[in-house]
């Protein structure tokens, strides 16, 4: 397994908070057993495109723990045109990632229901993930409280 740190939308991201809690991450300021070790570590950056306000200074900062980093920081973000996204952009790998399919939602969503016991039929499968409007976060949650609902 990979010892990860998260961030996104709901952490304070601003300049000084960033600098906590990543130094740590891409740094060596702890030690292990066997002394200082980077391997297996990776920091996930969420919502980078919604990095505000309140998180001054924080685009600047997380360029410069890019620049200085040596495990992976891998940014999220859902608006590749904002602005801020576009001053990251020049020190990140882009990796463009679409939206699947309703039809391999669908699929996906019967595959979760077998493991879990519950029967989904084709077409149902196919109804929501449209009703969930092709968000598989949704349809997803959609399927958890159908089967919260079933167990009682």
């Amino acid at each position: 397994g990979l010892d990860l740190l998260e961030l996104n939308a709901s952490d304070s991201r601003n300049k000084k908070h960033m600098e906590l809690q990543l130094a740590d991450a891409v740094g060596c300021r702890a030690l292990g057993p066997g002394g200082c070790s980077l391997r297996g570590r990776v920091v996930i950056m969420d919502e980078v495109d919604g990095m505000g306000g309140s998180d001054r200074g924080g685009m600047a900062e997380l360029i410069k723990v890019i620049k200085a980093s040596k495990i992976p920081v891998i940014c999220i973000c859902n608006d590749r045109q904002a602005p801020k996204v576009r001053s990251l952009a020049g020190h990140c790998y882009d990796l463009r990632v679409k939206r699947p399919t309703k039809g391999q939602i669908a699929a996906r969503l019967q595959w979760v229901a077998r493991q879990e016991g519950l029967q989904l039929e084709p077409n149902a499968a196919e109804l929501l993930a449209e009703q969930a409007g092709n968000d598989i976060r949704q349809a997803l949650n959609a399927l958890q409280m159908w089967r919260g609902r079933s167990a009682h």
